[in-house]
């Protein structure tokens, strides 16, 4: 390779890192909020599946201080929230009472979130607006290297090995997204460790500065050491591995398919329709992997394997638990892979490099 066609493919690499940065800030932005609702939804399935006998003494604690707060209370069967149902309630007109002395005396994990919209609404009451964005600088640390990494790879893998493997160019999306993944995933394993542990812990971690973040890894290696900032790590490739394989593989397809049904519209809309579609797809095949990182990280003193933990939630839970906080993933990943990978490319073609 010449001096000179060096230089072009380094400036090249640089406007493609430049190009992502700014779409992977600008997706971290939009879905750290769905994102914390997700990992509490799924943090919460860790009570009844993995949690000992301890928790149920809680529980009654919790309650009897109800008691003694209220010792007229009677039940009331119109609470619709397992543990409210459980204890002694006023007639309606208490009720209210009743829902404040059991927030007030329980910890907000106790009490059952019921979707993403439920999760959202009850992170902003009790931890405001600060809650909705737990784990933020984390998440802004771990996603920038992530994506500029992952995507110019992609990029190169993709374009490298149909130039010199014509005869299998269909695979190279599959095998290119998926190897692009593998190095992304483990080289920012440690980061992604802190942002679920910030997001599943809400305002007990300090998540608004880089020093939150230290210690928080620190704490990991004096309680477990190293090895525990890779706690996770073979479900986030599980989850992270397919999920690439099959997100690129229908991108490329849907980017095709539409732009010779609707030759009209440009490559940047084409993409963010392709992206959107392929997320979701991608993102529903592989919830059950994102649901056991999310347990896996989010308690340290879970040692069980990837397919031990799927199979004790099927046990304990049933087959829906695997699919816990679907609905938001898929309100996070639908919309950040359109954003990201039509960012990319209006990025790409600001800087000059549109193909």
């Amino acid at each position: 390779m010449s001096q000179v066609q060096h230089e072009t493919s380094v400036t090249s690499s640089l406007k493609k890192s430049l190009a992502a940065s700014s779409g992977a800030m600008m997706t971290s932005l939009f879905v750290t909020p769905l994102d914390v609702a997700k990992v509490r939804l799924q943090a919460q399935t860790q009570t009844s599946a993995f949690s000992t006998t301890a928790s149920c003494k809680t529980k009654t604690s919790c309650l009897s201080k109800c008691v003694q707060h209220a010792p007229r209370i009677t039940p009331c069967r119109s609470m619709r929230n397992p543990l409210l149902a459980a204890a002694p309630k006023a007639p309606c007109k208490f009720r209210q009472m009743t829902v404040h002395c059991v927030q007030a005396n329980c910890h907000s994990s106790h009490l059952p979130l019921n979707g993403t919209v439920d999760a959202l609404r009850h992170i902003f009451r009790t931890e405001g607006a600060r809650g909705l964005f737990a784990g933020l600088p984390p998440t802004l640390m771990l996603s920038v290297p992530s994506t500029v990494l992952y995507y110019t790879s992609y990029d190169h893998l993709v374009h490298e090995g149909a130039q010199k493997f014509p005869e299998v160019a269909f695979l190279m999306p599959l095998l290119a997204g998926s190897s692009a993944r593998i190095v992304a995933a483990t080289i920012v394993s440690p980061l992604e460790l802190v942002r679920t542990r910030m997001q599943g812990h809400g305002t007990k971690l300090q998540t608004t500065s880089p020093g939150g973040v230290l210690s928080t890894l620190t704490g990991a290696i004096k309680q477990n050491g190293v090895r525990s900032l890779y706690r996770g790590l073979s479900a986030t490739l599980a989850r992270d591995v397919p999920f690439s394989a099959i997100y690129w593989t229908c991108f490329e397809q849907f980017r095709k398919a539409l732009e010779v049904r609707f030759p009209e519209t440009t490559k940047i809309q084409q993409s963010f329709c392709a992206g959107a579609m392929a997320g979701a797809i991608a993102a529903t095949i592989t919830t059950p992997f994102d649901v056991v990182k999310t347990l896996q990280q989010v308690d340290g003193s879970l040692n069980l394997s990837t397919t031990q933990v799927l199979r004790r939630l099927v046990r304990t839970q049933g087959p829906a638990a695997v699919m816990t906080g679907l609905s938001a993933r898929l309100a996070k990943i639908v919309p950040s892979c359109a954003i990201m990978i039509s960012s990319y490319e209006v990025g790409k073609r600001y800087l000059g490099l549109e193909n």
